[in-house]
């Protein structure tokens, strides 16, 4: 008799294939507990532009949400052609080689960081005047690609601001 795979296994393996399409390094875990199932993406340094794919890729096999305000779960996004969970989660990691190159970034592009610390690890504890927020903070924001119109991921790619605006 064959061995028949779980919804989540089934799941996971239709990530797992369109991230190799899509040249993304990660892991895809798959879980079954009381009420539900969920499968946990994990990625490394990805670019916001590509996460965003790859999250709109994942959401198909959620087959709903969660409703803080009435306490339930919707199932609002349910399609019987796709092996479905509870819930989808996609991680992306910072490592420490991009943490410190977006920290020397944002060292020498922004003003006012002039006299905090070489080492992205220590800036973690680095209270920024000018951002109103503490180092490890600015890298982030500048990581995810939510602070100053996505100027880290510009620079790396090679996008030029337009100076005639």
């Amino acid at each position: 008799m064959a061995r028949q795979l779980s919804r989540y296994a089934r799941a996971g393996q239709m990530i797992r294939s369109f991230m190799r399409e899509q040249g993304i390094a990660g892991s895809v875990r798959g879980q079954s507990y009381a009420g539900g199932s969920s499968i946990n993406i994990h990625v490394e340094d990805m670019q916001p532009a590509a996460l965003a794919n790859l999250e709109r890729f994942a959401r198909q096999f959620e087959y709903g949400s969660f409703n803080g305000m009435e306490d339930i779960y919707e199932y609002n996004n349910v399609n019987d052609d796709l092996p479905q969970v509870s819930y989808v989660f996609v991680n992306n990691n910072i490592s420490n080689g991009l943490r410190q190159a977006i920290w020397d970034f944002a060292r020498g592009y922004y003003n006012g960081l002039e006299n905090a610390p070489a080492d992205a690890i220590e800036a973690g504890n680095y209270y920024c005047q000018n951002f109103d927020r503490y180092g490890q903070q600015v890298v982030y924001r500048l990581f995810a690609g939510g602070y100053m119109q996505n100027q880290y991921w510009d620079f790396v790619n090679g996008v030029e601001e337009d100076l005639a605006a």
